[in-house]
């Protein structure tokens, strides 16, 4: 080897297709929505057990419709007001014993009657009852500052796109929403999704794993072109 030629070295950061700054926007965003995907797969999953095994679910859930779908509409209130409990996976379930209305309809149902409920306890009891089911100083960074000029139309886009329990329990302590448009806002949101999720539990497993899978691909496209800025 000449003498003053010293062979380089290299850290691996030459070679790191993320800088260190990205790295760790990345993991966040991972982090941030992990849950989602967690809960697609669950959905997903549950889609392909119901359709397999569709004669043992009837045989289970069906022989008494009535005291079922009570128990289911007090589930999902429960699964509310203890936050971050779901009962989305269970409706591609259902809908193969009670079909895609009746699931929609029990399911709009308990949604109403928890998000109601948690907004009352959010109201009446505060911040230290809330903070036992969920981060209070989180929800209060997304949701302290709403937007003045068309509120409505903003918590009706909140409401079809937040966690029911989250949203509720947000509204409650952090802002001066009344009961009207609460109520009004949370109906309106809470239906046309809970048909769409309906719907999709009576999709065969394999198309949602595909939609799902598209929807994961682009959103991840769209992460990465926007990683700077997020």
């Amino acid at each position: 080897m000449r003498r003053g030629l010293m062979p380089r070295r290299y850290s691996g950061e030459e070679f790191a297709f993320f800088s260190t700054s990205e790295s760790e926007i990345m993991k966040s965003i991972i982090k941030k929505y992990l849950p989602i995907i967690l809960l697609a797969g669950l959905f997903i999953l549950a889609t392909f057990l119901s359709q397999a095994y569709v004669d043992f679910f009837l045989r289970i859930l069906g022989q008494d419709k009535l005291a079922g779908g009570i128990i289911y509409v007090l589930g999902i209130i429960v699964a509310i007001v203890a936050a971050p409990l779901t009962s989305i996976p269970f409706i591609p379930i259902l809908v193969s014993v009670w079909g895609v209305f009746w699931t929609a309809v029990l399911s709009i149902i308990g949604w109403i009657l928890g998000s109601i409920v948690a907004f009352w306890l959010a109201r009446k009891f505060g911040v230290d009852l809330v903070k036992r089911f969920m981060d209070v100083e989180k929800i209060q960074k997304k949701y302290v500052n709403l937007p003045e000029k068309k509120l409505f139309l903003f918590l009706l886009f909140l409401r079809m796109v937040t966690p029911v329990d989250v949203l509720s329990y947000a509204l409650g302590l952090f802002t001066n929403v009344s009961w009207r448009m609460y109520l009004i806002t949370t109906v309106l949101g809470v239906i046309p999704m809970t048909f769409v999720l309906a719907y999709l539990g009576s999709l065969p497993a394999m198309f949602q794993l595909i939609f799902f899978g598209i929807g994961m691909a682009l959103g991840a496209i769209y992460l990465f072109l926007n990683r700077k800025k997020i």
